[in-house]
């Protein structure tokens, strides 16, 4: 029988109360928290020690710019799949994350089962595309 380790995280969130409780709501969920990042530097080193199955990265008006273009880099050179949460739905928004092929979109605010619910569509496309072993 195999036993499969529960999917990795990185959270990448610009304010660190909400990574926090994000953070505590995916360990009740039986997610394993790898590290939780301000800024996108950060978030690169932890990659590059310890590679998460799935990154959450929020993404604002602040930040956009910049957030989708480590996104971009992220999905281009890696693969690894990502989540985006965000408060901003507006349509050239949303047609700047098409083009970078999430795996969900998670919008704030946002309940533990939103991020459940997100997460398991995340983990359903990485069964189908063959880069997670089981379905949860």
């Amino acid at each position: 029988m195999t036993i499969y380790l529960p999917p990795k995280i990185l959270i990448l969130e610009s304010r660190m109360i909400v990574a926090a409780d994000v953070s505590l709501q995916l360990s009740k969920l039986g997610y394993e928290v790898i590290g939780i990042h301000i800024k996108a530097e950060g978030a690169l080193k932890t990659i590059q020690l310890n590679r998460p199955d799935i990154i959450l990265m929020n993404i604002d008006t602040r930040s956009s710019t910049g957030r989708l273009n480590t996104a971009r880099g992220i999905t281009e050179t890696l693969s690894i799949p990502i989540v985006f949460l965000s408060a901003h739905t507006d349509r050239v928004f949303l047609q700047q994350l098409i083009h970078l092929n999430p795996y969900a979109l998670i919008t704030k605010p946002f309940d533990v089962k939103d991020l459940q619910r997100g997460l398991k569509m995340t983990l359903g496309r990485m069964v189908a595309e063959g880069l997670w072993p089981v379905s949860l």
